[in-house]
């Protein structure tokens, strides 16, 4: 017990035996607002050390409702079906993920090529190919067999301001097609940030 509260409760005990802290019904009574010394609270201590920043949160999941057939003019994947936009980084009407926050992502995406056809679709960071898939179009008749499903996946440090987006490539002479439904959206462009920097 420190000196104070040693002094503080011999002072109360002198006072009451004085009868100095008798109210009306003769109950003794504190001179520190009512408690008795042993309720008293001690000194402010020192602050603590300030805790982990907050790490915010980042994710996506879009999906494509229909199919997309390569050419020259729109080569940019525009998933209009949206999952999940944590952070905002996603625009349903350009097709492009911005990064909101510096950091390490997960990056995934998948297309389903469609009959007879080619598939070879690019994950691009800006201008950039980060990763591709490709599916070519086999020897059997149209059929189930010909449809087939394609992606692949990546982490990748990527800056603020940084855009993902997914590129159907064109090539003279190649038709690049992919299938996707309205119910069951075969094609599809998720990330999240792994942690930030």
């Amino acid at each position: 017990m420190s000196i104070r509260y040693l002094l503080a409760g011999i002072v109360f005990s002198l006072m009451v035996s004085e009868g100095a802290l008798k109210d009306t019904d003769g109950v003794p009574q504190s001179p520190f607002t009512g408690c008795l010394p042993c309720c008293m609270k001690g000194d402010t201590g020192p602050p603590g050390p300030p805790g982990p920043p907050v790490q915010r949160k980042v994710a996506f999941s879009v999906a494509r409702t229909t199919g997309m057939t390569s050419n020259p003019s729109q080569q940019v994947v525009i998933f209009d079906h949206v999952f999940t936009n944590v952070g905002n980084g996603y625009d349903a009407n350009t097709g492009f993920f911005t990064c909101p926050v510096s950091g390490t992502y997960f990056i995934a995406f998948n297309a389903l090529k469609y009959y007879n056809r080619n598939l070879h679709v690019k994950l691009m960071k800006n201008n950039t190919e980060v990763i591709a898939a490709h599916s070519g179009m086999g020897s059997g008749t149209a059929g189930p067999s010909e449809l087939a499903n394609t992606g692949n996946d990546v982490i990748i440090p990527c800056k603020e301001g940084d855009r993902l987006w997914i590129k159907l490539s064109y090539a003279s002479g190649h038709t690049f097609q992919f299938f996707s439904h309205p119910t069951h959206k075969y094609t599809s462009f998720s990330g999240y940030m792994i942690f930030d920097n």
